[in-house]
């Protein structure tokens, strides 16, 4: 079997149509057909269900879509460890990420890398917590932003412990002035956000026993400080999250202090691919400066 069509595969199952795989890898519909066909009739059984829509993956196909990832995957680092014998860098990072990360970090961090080593690709998936750790368990990134406690067998570097904050609308005053409790959640209309996008909610509820009345649910931090800002209820967010907006919300700490630990996660360091390794390094030593600086904004 060729890795020409394993690329095919994966590229079908994670764009989800045979046209966007071509676009993405620059072929012809005919050669990622063939391709495909050909894979196919060496298993001897379908990967995908064709239909109007696109292509879902098989019951086989699925099984199958987590070890093919981890054969392209060896075989970028076995490219990346020949050229670096020659003295080069080469190679691509997948990286997974939720939305304030996304928004506040990975530009930078991209950046940065870029600057020192341009012959390195660097694709970024986005999503949920639990999106994250599951791209990770299953090659389809390297590398992955998630929240402390990780999913049993990832391999975890503590990056940011990252304050999380009230913010309310304009005029809001809690009991303190200053900072708002935990309990204090219960006397107000709290903005959720969906499942997943919002643990750290959550786990405040949780930890205090706190049944709270909610009557808005969003799935991004820009959707919600917007919700507040109209006046239609608090909302608990990371303070990361708040960086780069400037929405007219009044931002309150919690007394005693909440946090959320943001860790760098991957199956293993030591089997990481030369870039991997290498982007791995870059985002913890970039990361550690930042919170030596401003509390992990950048300058």
């Amino acid at each position: 079997m060729s890795l020409n069509a394993y690329e095919v595969f994966v590229a079908i199952a994670e764009r989800g149509s045979f046209s966007a795989a071509a676009h993405q890898l620059n072929l012809s519909a005919s050669a990622v057909s063939h391709a495909l066909a050909s894979f196919e009739q060496e298993l001897g059984f379908t990967v995908f269900v064709r239909n109007r829509s696109g292509a879902r993956l098989t019951v086989g196909g699925e099984a199958l879509l987590p070890t093919v990832r981890q054969v392209l995957q060896r075989n970028d680092k076995l490219t990346q460890q020949a050229l670096k014998l020659l003295g080069l860098e080469s190679g691509t990072v997948r990286i997974g990420a939720f939305t304030s990360v996304s928004v506040a970090w990975l530009p930078k961090i991209i950046r940065s890398f870029a600057d020192l080593y341009p012959k390195i690709e660097v694709a970024i998936e986005q999503g949920g917590y639990d999106d994250v750790a599951e791209w990770i368990v299953k090659s389809r990134v390297d590398l992955g932003f998630i929240i402390f406690p990780a999913p049993p067998g990832l391999d975890v570097t503590p990056l940011y412990s990252d304050p999380l904050v009230c913010i309310a609308p304009l005029g809001f005053a809690p009991t303190s002035k200053a900072y708002i409790t935990a309990p204090e959640l219960a006397d107000h209309n709290v903005v959720l956000q969906r499942e997943d996008y919002g643990k750290e909610t959550e786990q405040i509820l949780a930890k205090h026993q706190i049944s709270i009345k909610s009557s808005a649910r969003a799935i991004d931090d820009a959707a919600i400080i917007a919700i507040v800002e109209s006046g239609l209820g608090i909302s608990v967010m990371p303070q990361l999250a708040l960086l780069n907006y400037r929405n007219a919300v009044q931002v309150f700490p919690f007394y005693p202090p909440e946090s959320r630990v943001i860790v760098l996660a991957s199956l293993s360091q030591a089997s990481l691919a030369p870039a991997a390794k290498t982007m791995h390094q870059h985002i913890v030593e970039l990361v550690a400066a930042w919170s030596k600086g401003e509390g992990g904004s950048q300058s």
